[in-house]
């Protein structure tokens, strides 16, 4: 029989909805995936009208892959509240974007619960009081210019290429997550909290380069777009200017005004070839950051892009397989720190995080069937006495 709805207070109807959505499931599918009758029997469960029975729970559970206690605890933090930045927005579907926005919220509550156990790395990004806007105003280039240049201050940086930029970030206590994601649309999204930037990269299969890239975009949307409103965020060119100013911002973090002008001594494709094995990034951007410091012309500028088309380097370019593959390793270190110390085992950490062990090694970066290894170390077997 179902239950009604005072019930609520033990069954969160809402996590019911976000780990279907976590899934990329409508009602109709999940409800055919579970055998109910119609969906409007689920509509009920996730609106709080009513709280499925034992054997109808294991089914979602089961079909969601999520365990049993995800059920009965209060969400991370309410998803709808804060904004979600996006690389790849324009083209991703509403669906995509919410499963990254829940995907997001989980890597922030597997840092929250490691956070209680761990020292982590303060972070060290400028901390911005939370101000209501009433109107957008961009950033021009030359602010963008020095903003870049002072974080790189900040952090003592030379003016030289950055080889690991995933390893400087979890330094400096920025949280990233780079998972295996069968959709592409998406490269990558950011939240914080407070000053605290979590990145979750869409694309492990990305060429390093444009993990890079992307990783410093998302830092340049924390650093230039702390206070945007979500009715501003919304409205397509401010988003679209939103983009330009952070794809400028990671342009000049990675290709500094004045050593990358000073290298620029030849315009071809061969020597932007041989710029790309010491920056670590991609001749594009490389095209990009030239046409931005006005070191090319519109006819330079062209030539280049055509010679890209022709050679079909727009998804793929020479020296992608050489450059450094960056990997996250903070949480993942984490984990293994808490496991061989013998703090929490592997099946009490999951139990505790409330999150099914795939999401957990997804999310931080954590060999396949991690949890399901055995951790006890001590021999079987032994040698006859």
């Amino acid at each position: 029989m179902e239950g009604k709805t005072n019930l609520n207070r033990i069954f969160r109807s809402e996590r019911l909805r976000e780990a279907r959505e976590a899934r990329g499931l409508t009602i109709r599918e999940l409800t055919d995936q579970v055998g109910l009758n119609n969906h409007q029997t689920l509509s009920k469960y996730e609106n709080g009208k009513a709280i499925p029975p034992a054997e109808v729970l294991f089914s979602i559970m089961k079909a969601l892959n999520v365990p049993h206690n995800y059920f009965f605890e209060d969400a991370f933090y309410n998803i709808g509240d804060e904004i979600v930045f996006f690389r790849g927005k324009a083209n991703a579907t509403a669906k995509l974007k919410k499963i990254h926005e829940i995907k997001i919220s989980w890597l922030m509550k597997i840092y929250s619960y490691l956070e209680g156990i761990i020292d982590f790395p303060e972070s060290n990004l400028p901390i911005f009081e939370k101000k209501k806007q009433d109107f957008f105003v961009p950033t021009d280039f030359e602010k963008i210019e020095e903003i870049a240049a002072g974080i790189r201050n900040m952090w003592d940086l030379n003016n030289g290429p950055i080889t690991d930029l995933t390893h400087l970030f979890e330094k400096h206590g920025i949280v990233v997550s780079i998972i295996d994601s069968e959709e592409y649309v998406i490269d990558a999204c950011s939240k914080w909290i407070g000053n605290k930037l979590f990145i979750l990269v869409g694309n492990d299969k990305s060429a390093p380069s444009r993990i890079k890239f992307t990783l410093a975009h998302e830092l340049g949307h924390y650093l230039l777009h702390y206070n945007v409103s979500r009715e501003d965020f919304n409205k397509k060119e401010i988003y679209k200017r939103l983009e330009i100013e952070a794809n400028h911002f990671a342009s000049a973090f990675l290709l500094p005004a004045n050593i990358f002008s000073n290298e620029l001594i030849s315009h071809s494709m061969d020597y932007y070839l041989l710029l790309k094995k010491r920056w670590q990034v991609s001749i594009q951007a490389m095209i990009y950051r030239s046409k931005e410091l006005n070191l090319i012309n519109e006819y330079q500028t062209s030539y280049l892009w055509k010679q890209i088309a022709s050679k079909g380097w727009r998804v793929k370019e020479p020296y992608d397989d050489l450059l450094l593959k960056e990997t996250p390793i903070l949480l993942k270190e984490a984990i293994d720190l808490i496991i061989t110390h013998k703090v929490k085992s592997k099946s009490e950490l999951c139990d505790e995080i409330k999150l099914s062990s795939i999401d957990i090694e997804a999310l931080a970066n954590l060999p396949y069937g991690y949890f399901n290894q055995s951790s006890d170390k001590s021999n079987i077997i032994s040698f006859k006495k």
